[in-house]
């Protein structure tokens, strides 16, 4: 009686594999946020400012010095409630979606059987889409809220929002939106070499392999590695397009402008405009401050998000008790 009873609340302790991808996706996503914070901020700051050709960025521990004696120990963590917001749901998003498009694309007769890079391939992009488009707003107000100064335009991410839709309407919270589609490349770089890798990592091609925290530590950093050479001039037009009203702003109340200011009107005319004003340079504007930033980001969180899910998997998994 004892055990059939423990064998029902076992049972409903259960996680699908959906849910187990969502809960170790937004794990990933916590830790990711609160401790790459800081040089999310300089990153930012540093891919929304305009500089003339020839001119270089001003090295990175004295932007963090100057940022820090001007507005203290806070301005790292300016937008971490915006970042939150928006890793937790994005990591949850894409990690539970692309999960399952591997499983029904390996499923498809179209695709041949054996093509994995291709599958991961279509998987990512399609994932990495869906996740966009359903966090494409926080990572407007998060690029906000990161490169104002002192607070002064917006308190919290909830009053960002509802000041950006009244002044500039629901247009202007997904200004980022194309490029991040545009970006989809890095994802479609990134996974599938990320489970190339690991699977010639791999000792054997059992289902149930699991590899070590090096292993999935150098899977997950030389992918990304490869991955942000090859897409980061579209965070550079995205940044710029996310920030427009604010920079706009900044140009009608200060006259301290190092580059006339240019408001672009879309993708095609911020990547001409950077192009004609700053040259190859300035689509690659913080650019190590990034690679500092993604390489330790992407390797937490995939690890992270491994770990946990084996442990969600062998505790709580439709498949860890026998009944």
């Amino acid at each position: 009686m004892m055990v059939h009873q423990a064998q029902q609340i076992q049972s409903h302790l259960l996680l699908t594999d959906s849910q187990i991808n969502s809960i170790a996706g937004a794990t990933s996503g916590i830790l990711v946020s609160v401790l790459v914070s800081p040089l999310d901020v300089v990153k930012t700051h540093i891919q929304v400012k305009r500089l003339p050709k020839g001119v270089a960025n001003t090295p990175i521990l004295v932007f963090m010095y100057r940022l820090g004696q001007q507005e203290g120990f806070r301005a790292f963590y300016k937008g971490l409630g915006a970042t939150m917001l928006g890793y937790v749901p994005n990591w949850a998003v894409y990690f539970t979606t692309y999960q399952w498009l591997k499983k029904q694309f390996s499923y498809l007769t179209l695709i041949p059987y054996g093509h994995d890079m291709l599958i991961n391939l279509l998987a990512s992009i399609i994932a990495g889409a869906a996740a966009n488009t359903v966090i494409a707003p926080m990572w407007t107000i998060r690029t906000r809220m990161m490169t104002q100064l002192n607070h002064e335009n917006y308190r919290n991410s909830f009053h960002a929002a509802q000041k950006i839709y009244q002044t500039e309407g629901l247009y202007a919270l997904y200004r980022g939106l194309i490029p991040s589609m545009l970006g989809l490349i890095h994802v479609g770089i990134q996974f599938p070499l990320y489970e190339y890798f690991k699977k010639k990592l791999a000792t054997n091609s059992s289902s149930d392999q699991r590899l070590s925290i090096k292993q999935l530590m150098f899977a997950s950093s030389i992918s990304k590695l490869i991955a942000s050479c090859a897409a980061y001039p579209h965070e550079i037009v995205r940044s710029r397009l996310q920030n427009a009203g604010h920079a706009r702003h900044i140009q009608l109340t200060s006259s301290s402008l190092t580059v006339p200011f240019h408001e672009y009107k879309n993708v095609r005319d911020a990547v001409q405009s950077i192009a004609k004003e700053e040259g190859l340079r300035g689509f690659y504007r913080g650019f190590l401050p990034n690679l500092i930033r993604t390489i330790p980001s992407a390797v937490l969180t995939l690890l992270s998000y491994e770990k946990m899910r084996e442990f969600l998997a062998d505790n709580f998994g439709e498949n860890s008790i026998e009944l």
